[in-house]
């Protein structure tokens, strides 16, 4: 996070899911989980700055070189999608902030600048990296400007976050977590510090979203006729997580976490949007594996390295693709 005398910013990643186990729907309509969420080095960022009306307004710009970029460089987005008002996660946050602290958006004069580069609607969690960023932006911001005393102690943050939707207290904490009840419910994995404990990732956006909603629809629907496994036990592998902790030889250790990899969403995506399997199948020496991002329809390829990870993700921009390379875990 960076401040001067008239802003506040934060930063916070989006996400992979190396594991997601989907339980049967309950009676809420929500679904347990056993999920392994990732941050990967693809940041939204909020910027927030004063302004001469009071109340909070919302904007948005993309991040020069990111996935949005070359999307909207080929004509394959437009930020007018993203909506610049109280229904944005951003600015929901924002209020429950000010609500927290018993002020109300009346008592702030604020511009919520969104600076996007994690797709949307892309299943790696963008809209809940830029409330959490939003969160931790908004709590500096108070203080400094003398409207409160002192910020809002982190557990309570991420209290918060759990009320804005089930990915934005990971957004908030960054690197690798357990996430269980709805994913919300969060165990923090100490992954190796060394850079040879990072995965290396090409992240390969498609030119339309999924909703989550759906893909859990298709997913509830599937079991029902058998075309999907039922749920089963909802619970995190050990030996992945050991693998992924692992200081051992690396091409081995990567060979060994792509055993566990899982994601219940993945055929229901690929049900949705077929034309995923072509991304999935992707040919080259240097893929580990491949996965569908959370609901998709992002799709993560597991490299051997940076190196080729930056080569491919190289290479598939110059065939007309939408990539880049990521490392992760990354920080909140």
């Amino acid at each position: 996070m960076s401040s001067d005398s008239t802003s506040v910013e934060a930063l916070a990643p989006g996400k992979v899911n190396l594991f997601f186990a989907v339980g049967g729907v309950r009676g809420d309509g929500y679904h347990p989980v056993a999920s392994l969420y990732s941050a990967v080095s693809m940041y939204e960022r909020v910027v927030l700055t004063p302004t001469q009306r009071r109340g909070i307004t919302v904007s948005a710009s993309i991040a020069e070189g990111s996935l949005l970029d070359q999307m909207a460089q080929a004509g394959e987005f437009d930020l007018s999608v993203v909506p610049l008002n109280n229904k944005n996660l951003a600015s929901k946050a924002a209020e429950l902030i000010l609500l927290e602290q018993n002020l109300t958006v009346l008592d702030v004069s604020l511009d919520i600048h969104l600076v996007k580069a994690v797709p949307v609607a892309g299943g790696m969690g963008g809209g809940s990296a830029d409330a959490a960023a939003t969160l931790r932006a908004m709590n500096e911001y108070l203080v400094r400007a003398g409207l409160v005393d002192a910020p809002v102690a982190e557990p309570r943050i991420l209290e918060i976050a759990a009320t804005l939707g089930a990915d934005v207290p990971f957004a908030y904490a960054g690197g690798l977590a357990i996430g269980m009840g709805v994913g919300d419910e969060l165990t923090h994995v100490e992954a190796g510090g060394s850079e040879d404990s990072a995965l290396n990732l090409v992240m390969v956006a498609s030119t339309t979203g999924l909703s989550t909603p759906a893909v859990f629809a298709e997913l509830d629907a599937g079991r029902e006729q058998n075309k999907y496994p039922a749920p089963g036990e909802l619970n995190v592998p050990e030996e992945l997580l050991e693998a992924l902790t692992s200081t051992g030889a690396p091409i081995a250790r990567l060979h060994e976490i792509s055993r566990y990899l899982r994601n219940d969403l993945q055929q229901p995506a690929l049900t949705l949007q077929p034309e995923l399997a072509k991304t999935l199948g992707f040919q080259d020496a240097q893929i580990v594996a491949s996965f569908v991002s959370g609901s998709g329809p992002t799709i993560a390829l597991l490299m051997e390295s940076e190196a080729d990870a930056e080569a491919l993700a190289k290479s598939l921009r110059r065939r007309g693709r939408y990539a880049v390379a990521v490392k992760t875990p990354a920080e909140g």
